[in-house]
């Protein structure tokens, strides 16, 4: 029997192969969107993975659900900048999150900053 917890949110500890936030991948991000979303994580916004979030929804967009897990490339990028958000401080405080078990050597940048700065 597993003592795996069901809600996984943090499950994810590197960056998926394209994740956004690969300093190793060209941009495909524009700058605009970009910005949109180092914004929303600076005012404690969750960030999750695409490859987590549900498109099966009426209108065909992104819908978050209890399966869907925060993107390693934004946390390890804010763990960078030392700018764990909201989710990020409660999940550790709740046992599920912890800074050491990401990758943080992952190739990502190191602020949204720059992470901002590198889309066209």
């Amino acid at each position: 029997m597993s003592h795996e917890p069901a809600f996984r949110p943090f499950a994810l500890k590197r960056p998926c192969s394209n994740c956004p936030f690969r300093s190793d991948r060209l941009p495909f991000l524009s700058r605009e969107r970009a910005q949109d979303i180092a914004d929303s994580l600076e005012a404690d916004a969750s960030f999750h993975c695409h490859k987590t979030i549900s498109y099966d929804t009426d209108d065909g967009g992104p819908e978050i659900t209890e399966t869907s897990k925060h993107c390693a490339g934004a946390m390890i990028t804010m763990e960078l900048e030392g700018k764990a958000n909201q989710m990020m401080r409660i999940g550790e405080r709740m046992g599920l999150y912890s800074r050491e078990d990401l990758q943080l050597d992952s190739p990502v940048f190191p602020t949204l900053a720059d992470w901002v700065a590198a889309h066209p």
